[in-house]
């Protein structure tokens, strides 16, 4: 079955490189360039691995013009397109120019979690599972006819990075028992109902802010879901962003009746730090001030008498000091 692969990120290196090293007919590579903020990019590895099987490739970053489909459909013969990393809506003139249909892989078990981050979103929403999907795509976001799907546990304390690392060895064997049933003419789709199942909406950076007032499981859930690669989740300390790499759950905490949530009530090293939050204490064990240098979080924080957040005294320094910097820039014009 001639195939074009559509898409990037790990999940589409990986399994772009599994369905050329198991000898499927990828008659053309589609690779997708990935947002800018990204720090793990793949785009030159799949061109790399296109160029080494000599396999045509053309790259983009939106799927908007009907050439792709000409190039895919007319030029390059494909009969399926398979798309694995596709965060974008392909338009129906590329998704319908396929006689054995263009399927894509969404890390879910659909219907539930149709949308943005869904795997992050299953790690904030505490789940036990999730799941990958492979479908057709349709004019539905997400709510094609479902061929086969994978279950993927999710541990009590395993982050979002660990979980994509089962995500994606999942993704490479439902899209290579998916292109062999497909191939095969084998398997029978079976149809969304799309009044059921759930939705998840996009997450931006600024999603990240803890707020300490809530549970430590629902704190501890956020750090987790949102760990490096991901933007990650954050604080404010001492006027400056608090980045929170990891955190552990602490297990019947001492009982606080005098509780202000993120105050730092213990540090030492090789322990972490304590911090209250609404119901408990949560340990943090490793931050970062830059976003790229990790450290051991006692040697940041060195205070009880410190409150993690966006307070008051923050925001007064921050006044404080955009005052002395427009001071500054005052009396550098004048001169």
């Amino acid at each position: 079955m001639k195939t074009l692969f559509v898409g990037g990120t790990k999940r589409g290196f990986l399994t772009l490189k599994a369905l050329l090293e198991s000898r499927a007919q990828v008659v053309g590579v589609l690779s997708l360039a990935q947002d800018v903020h990204e720090q793990e990019r793949y785009e030159e590895r799949i061109r790399a691995l296109a160029a080494q099987y000599a396999v045509p490739i053309r790259e983009t970053k939106f799927v908007r013009s009907a050439e792709f489909a000409r190039w895919a459909a007319r030029d390059l013969g494909a009969e399926a397109a398979i798309g694995v990393g596709v965060r974008i809506l392909l338009p129906q003139d590329f998704y319908t120019a396929f006689p054995k249909g263009c399927w894509g892989v969404h890390d879910s078990l659909l219907p539930e979690y149709r949308g943005f981050a869904p795997l992050n979103w299953s790690i904030l929403n505490d789940e036990s599972r999730t799941g990958v999907s492979f479908f057709r795509i349709s004019e539905r976001m997400d709510g094609g006819e479902i061929l086969l799907q994978r279950e993927v546990p999710i541990g009590r304390s395993e982050t979002a990075p660990e979980v994509y690392r089962s995500v994606c060895d999942a993704t490479v064997h439902a899209v290579l028992d998916g292109y062999r049933m497909l191939d095969e003419g084998k398997g029978a789709p079976r149809l969304q109902d799309y009044s059921k199942g759930s939705f998840t909406c996009a997450r931006t950076p600024a999603d990240g802010c803890i707020d300490w007032t809530q549970s430590t499981r629902t704190i501890f859930n956020l750090i987790r879901a949102l760990t490096f690669p991901y933007p990650g989740a954050y604080t404010h300390y001492q006027a400056r962003r608090l980045v929170v790499v990891a955190a552990e759950e602490v297990r019947n905490p001492p009982r606080y009746i005098g509780r202000i949530p993120g105050r730092v009530v213990r540090f030492a090293p090789g322990h972490g730090v304590d911090v209250l939050t609404g119901d408990g204490l949560l340990t943090l064990t490793r931050v970062s001030t830059d976003g790229q240098t990790i450290k051991p979080a006692e040697e940041i924080i060195r205070s009880v008498k410190t409150n993690l957040g966006l307070c008051i005294e923050d925001l007064e320094q921050r006044v404080m000091e955009l005052e002395r910097r427009l001071e500054a820039m005052t009396v550098h014009a004048h001169h």
